[in-house]
């Protein structure tokens, strides 16, 4: 292993490789088609990519390399033992690799051979057998490990500590194979009471012992834009502004984490002391990044670069081709998220329907995915686009997103007018668009002008891939 002695230590940081094994795909047809229609990953090339990664990590020799998550496409056991290898080139060129598990990669029901037209399961893989698969990146006697959770706590050197919290809900998968009612993939992360206090213990112990820690999660411990927490919620940890406060108490004021695809820094303060959490987007889909960051022990600053996979070598504009596949798959995609989170939704769209009951009485809603989607697609498809693909390169509050913001608010006044009806409808009209472009408004700007905290004293914009971080 590289030398981690010295003060300086470079840290490379991948995400959400998505990797799907060759022999999944036996032949091209309707049924993989039908997959990547409604996603905007490069899994033919996914392979390739990680090859391609792990050449370029070799040539930059850091330290380390954080995996903050979904190593696989849907957790199959040949994609898995094929990560595996491949990061294990890392290990024999002397680079220490620790690795937490994402949402895709263990016990999922959406692990599936593809053959024509039709799918068949795959093999899937255990929490266990993750463990054992990854035993030489993080999950060895080195480590110290939660009793009820893939979480571990590894020291570096004697200034750093690595707190890797796993913090997914595969456990509450099903299979219909199994009984089920339907197949479904946990997305959200959630941490017991048991699981946080062992890592507050273990952050505590390492700063105690004059270490600086820096954690790894798959999800969102701080919102990247206003109203995450609500909006998106499958994408943060349970409970996170709790988590977060314990952990800033423990001494842990960085987190690297994955999950949503983009390339963000953003950051929370408590107490006094911040925690900035650094996403990283996933190479496997535009914007095809990962990251290098030089932590310095003795300052206590860690400096951020992003890398920007552009060609591989089967295909030199493999950026490009990316890009256009994200733009082209934004309506299927819509769908797809829409049908997988319609019980989530239908149960806001209620929740939200008996606060305001008199507003809503004059509202027609879809009630059904497909409706919704295409009520959305048609109002709101190519700036939500654009907003979509500004947000997930990172920086977008360096453009001028102005006419962006204009054809979003011109979007939702027309979804709004299509959707309030009877004889109050000025009215209703009048206390929906208030209610609704308050709230947007404010999303939008944390969005497309990338502020963090918005509308609070902690207000703040950091740049997603130069910024230097206080450790």
């Amino acid at each position: 292993m590289s030398n981690t002695t010295d003060n300086i230590l470079r840290i490379a940081v991948i995400s959400d490789l998505h990797v799907m094994a060759p022999e999944l795909l036996v032949n091209e047809g309707p049924a993989i088609e039908e997959y990547l229609a409604q996603d905007r990953k490069m899994l033919r090339e996914s392979a390739e990519i990680l090859d391609t990664l792990v050449g370029d990590i070799i040539d930059l020799k850091p330290h380390m390399v954080l995996v903050t998550g979904d190593l696989t496409k849907d957790g199959e056991r040949v994609s898995h033992h094929l990560v595996a290898s491949r990061l294990q080139r890392l290990v024999d060129a002397g680079i220490q690799v620790l690795v937490v598990p994402g949402n895709h990669d263990i016990n999922n029901p959406d692990a599936k051979v593809y053959d024509g037209d039709n799918t068949t399961q795959a093999a899937t893989i255990s929490r266990t057998e993750f463990a054992d698969i990854y035993r030489h990146m993080g999950y060895d006697q080195q480590s110290r490990r939660d009793p009820d959770t893939l979480s571990y706590c590894r020291d570096i050197n004697d200034r750093l500590t690595i707190l890797a919290i796993d913090a997914c809900m595969d456990r509450l998968n099903t299979f219909v194979s199994l009984g089920d009612a339907r197949d479904h993939c946990k997305t959200s992360g959630a941490l017991e009471v048991s699981t946080q206090q062992w890592l507050v213990d273990q952050a505590t112990a390492a700063t105690a012992a004059g270490r600086y820690v820096i954690a790894m999660m798959h999800h969102h411990l701080v919102p990247h834009f206003h109203m995450e927490e609500t909006l998106a919620a499958p994408y943060m940890v349970g409970k996170a502004q709790q988590l977060c406060h314990r952990l800033i108490d423990a001494g842990v004021h960085a987190i690297f984490t994955g999950h949503l695809h983009i390339s963000d820094v953003c950051q929370t303060t408590h107490n006094g002391h911040q925690m900035v959490e650094i996403a990283t987007a996933a190479a496997v889909g535009y914007p095809c990044q990962w990251r290098l960051a030089t932590c310095n022990t003795t300052s206590g600053k860690m400096q951020l670069r992003s890398i920007t996979l552009h060609s591989l070598p089967s295909d030199s504009e493999f950026g490009e081709h990316a890009r256009e596949v994200f733009q082209k798959c934004i309506p299927t995609m819509t769908h797809g998220v829409i049908k997988r989170y319609w019980p989530e939704i239908r149960q806001a769209i209620d929740s939200y329907s008996a606060k305001h009951s008199f507003m809503m009485r004059f509202v027609d809603l879809p009630d059904t995915p497909e409706a919704l989607a295409h009520l959305l697609l048609k109002h709101l498809q190519e700036p939500v686009t654009d907003a979509y693909i500004a947000f997930a390169e990172g920086n977008e509050g360096g453009t001028d997103n102005h006419e962006t913001t204009d054809r979003l608010i011109k979007g939702i006044d027309q979804l709004v007018n299509q959707t309030v009806r009877g004889i109050l409808k000025p009215l209703a009209k009048a206390a929906l668009r208030l209610r609704i472009f308050g709230t947007f408004r404010l999303v939008m700007q944390s969005i497309l002008e990338d502020r963090n905290d918005i509308g609070t004293a902690n207000e703040a914009i950091i740049n997603d891939h130069t910024a230097i971080i206080n450790l």
